[in-house]
């Protein structure tokens, strides 16, 4: 009994930090907080999302059911919060896992940014401090 617990342990802490993020969404690389430890990364990139010119809304409380998750939101202004115990550089593919969202959207055409900048990856946006991070959609046309 007492191995089935460490190989529990293992698998519910070390595992998620084990495995590298390389952006495909996937929210298992992205490791919940634990308590009374330290943050070695504290930073808030900015989310904005356009649908045919309208601002969307960014929920509030991505990556807070069930546990604090290193990338999470607070509120719907779009201030992503990247707080890890670790030092990985976490994607913005990342954040997309925890959220559960595609890039893709039926019908749309993806134009992402970054500080202004045309990125042709958006799941491999390196998350930084201050960084501007816009998905700009439009109807796709003869579809």
């Amino acid at each position: 009994m007492g191995i089935g617990i460490v190989l529990l342990l293992v698998f519910l802490f070390a595992y998620p930090r084990m495995k590298s993020g390389n952006g495909s969404g996937d929210s298992s690389v992205v490791p919940c907080l634990l308590p009374n430890t330290p943050l070695l990364q504290h930073i808030h990139p900015r989310l904005t999302i356009l649908v045919d010119d309208a601002p969307e809304i960014v929920p509030a409380d991505i990556g807070l059911s069930g546990c604090e998750q290193a990338l999470h939101t607070h509120d719907e202004t779009g201030e992503i919060h990247a707080e890890a115990q670790d030092r990985r550089e976490y994607t913005f593919g990342d954040f997309m896992g925890v959220w559960e969202k595609s890039f893709e959207r039926e019908g749309y055409s993806l134009k992402a940014t970054v500080d202004g900048k045309e990125i042709v990856n958006p799941a491999g946006i390196v998350l930084k401090d201050g960084e501007q991070i816009v998905l700009e959609y439009t109807t796709s046309k003869g579809e």
